[in-house]
């Protein structure tokens, strides 16, 4: 009897297979890698929104309890405490104040610090990051500090220690909070807290006014909060198309008139 030997052969991929596997992967990693990278920026973006939204409507509980106004961005009176720290005991958590999207390096420490014995004290503290200011701006040109000052009548704060609610006539298109973030906007400074249209750390590169592509969120005076354009807030609202320019504004392209949302005087 014959017996056949029945050679038994093992496939292999060939190199022409196995490169035409690693293009393929190659493709795919290009078309979605973007993808995975825009959905969270997008997951960022919607963390943030709800932070702007939650501190906007922490603002309004603090005016029902104190006389229907608004906190002042620097503080006032015998505590001169930041509008954060005003506004903290209605949040009542601290990490919101902080954009997921600011990466600015602060250090370990804070060594200057704002008037609460609470939270802060005497000496140095942990570094603590803050992302959000109030809508208001230092004085320009020949502005003073006086209540018909144009960085007073436009603010929705005061200077005078919080100005009245009741006084914002289009609470759903004047702007009361926007990212300012920089490497000292920190939990135990009281300065960086005011933010306008024209600030450098709002127009910089790595600045508020871009941090989600070409465009931030806003707060709002009736507690909602919004994407937006630097250029949508600055579109004349409500009279102020046809409002004549103040003898005292100052001159230059960084200061247009009228100033849109960040103007209370719709």
């Amino acid at each position: 009897m014959k017996t056949s030997t029945q050679r038994q052969y093992s496939r292999a991929f060939t190199l022409i297979e196995l490169l035409v596997v690693i293009a393929i992967i190659a493709i795919l990693a290009a078309i979605l890698f973007p993808v995975f990278a825009q959905a969270k920026i997008a997951a960022k973006k919607a963390s943030d929104l709800s932070n702007v939204k939650q501190l906007s409507l922490g603002i309004l509980m603090y005016g029902a309890d104190v006389d229907d106004t608004y906190p002042f961005c620097w503080g006032y009176g015998t505590d001169w405490l930041p509008w954060h720290m005003q506004v903290a005991p209605y949040i009542k958590n601290r990490q919101i104040w902080l954009s997921p999207v600011d990466n600015w390096a602060r250090g370990n420490t804070s060594t200057n610090p704002a008037a609460d014995p609470i939270n802060c004290g005497v000496g140095t503290y942990p570094s603590v990051g803050v992302t959000y200011s109030m809508n208001y701006t230092w004085p320009a040109g020949s502005w003073g500090w006086s209540s018909n000052d144009q960085q007073e009548l436009m603010s929705p704060t005061s200077s005078a220690g919080g100005a009245s609610q009741t006084a914002v006539p289009s609470v759903a298109s004047t702007i009361i909070i926007a990212p300012r973030p920089n490497w000292y906007h920190q939990w135990c400074q009281g300065w960086a807290t005011e933010v306008f249209f024209n600030y450098g750390e709002f127009t910089m590169k790595g600045g508020g006014s871009k941090m989600f592509g070409n465009g931030t969120n806003y707060g709002f005076c009736d507690g909602h909060s919004k994407f937006m354009e630097v250029s949508q807030t600055l579109r004349p609202q409500g009279l102020q198309a046809n409002t004549a320019k103040p003898a005292n504004w100052p001159t230059g392209t960084d200061w247009p008139w009228p100033v849109g949302m960040w103007d209370k005087r719709q």
